[in-house]
């Protein structure tokens, strides 16, 4: 039942009428509130938002005409059903000018009040759908935008974003940031020989063992086919560096079986550091690739620290 799903507000001064109408809908709703008077349903509907009023026209303080007016300037689709012992024609033309969504006269015919509710529900639950399934379009594609289908971690743009960020937060915080450079050792030669089904499977677990050895807060991306690149915010030890980069080494070297073949895969790993090499984010990225070069000169499967020398 859609009603179920929603929550009602009953304004009404006559205590009888709110206690029997509480008693016939309390458990066919997500949640009842009462108010007794228009200036504390105009109250209530701003502090709990309910899904759909129901509202008396002949009320003290505030009469539920008025309520409504007021409730339709600060939302002006928020769903209203009048409840009145006024059937004259002036009464409803007042309401209908309120755009109000029903109206329904005393003794209330509950068969009537119940098709009238659940209109309004099932419209509800429509307009929601409609939001879900365009939040659901629009995460789909921020996620196109920013990560890679494949290992499901940030892209190159994505990267690019995040690296500005830390670079500015080490300005404003006087800290450090250092890029690691990941390219996996002839890892073209096994797309050639074994197929990009093998080469997806290889990307796929040396991204999950190098999420178990990197902080959360690290930044693991990819950055091209065979290319990774990591962001490392606040570290200043050069030895907690040294020993990440040997975890990661060790983390990328694997070995997968495919279609009765064994595969083996290496990585070879470049750092750069802001602000001790460069403040510049494209020159940090550049650092961090001719250090990963200078690794692969030496055998591979192993890291080097940029220097101005290389």
């Amino acid at each position: 039942m859609p009603l179920k799903n929603f929550t009602i507000l009953y304004v009404e001064d006559n205590t009888d009428a709110q206690e029997q109408l509480k008693l016939i809908l309390e458990d066919d709703v997500k949640e009842f509130y009462q108010a007794y008077n228009g200036e504390d349903g105009l109250a209530l509907f701003q502090e709990k938002k309910p899904d759909i009023i129901l509202a008396d026209i002949n009320m003290p303080l505030l009469d539920g005409l008025e309520m409504s007016k007021r409730i339709r300037r600060i939302d002006s689709e928020q769903p209203i059903l009048i409840i009145s012992s006024f059937d004259d024609k002036n009464t409803l033309l007042k309401a209908l000018n309120i755009i109000v969504d029903g109206f329904v006269t005393k003794p209330i015919d509950i068969e009537k009040l119940g098709y009238q509710l659940n209109k309004i529900a099932k419209k509800l639950q429509n307009k929601m759908s409609t939001q879900n399934t365009k939040e659901k379009e629009i995460n789909n594609l921020y996620n196109l935008a920013h990560y890679d289908m494949l290992t499901k971690i940030p892209n190159r743009f994505l990267f690019d974003i995040r690296l500005k960020q830390a670079i500015n937060n080490a300005l404003k915080h006087e800290t450090n940031v250092v890029i690691f450079f990941i390219d996996l050792d002839d890892f073209k030669d096994i797309n050639d020989y074994y197929g990009h089904q093998a080469g997806d499977k290889i990307l796929k677990s040396i991204v999950n063992n190098i999420k178990k050895v990197i902080r959360k807060e690290d930044i693991l991306s990819r950055i091209g086919g065979d290319e990774f690149a990591l962001i490392i915010e606040g570290v200043f030890n050069k030895n907690y560096i040294t020993t990440l980069a040997q975890k990661i080494i060790n983390a990328s070297s694997i070995s997968i079986k495919h279609r009765n073949n064994m595969i083996y895969a290496s990585c070879s790993l470049g750092i750069s550091m802001f602000p001790e090499d460069s403040s510049s984010k494209k020159e940090l990225i550049h650092f961090a690739d001719i250090a990963m070069y200078e690794a692969k000169k030496a055998g591979k499967k192993s890291f080097s620290f940029y220097s101005s020398n290389n």
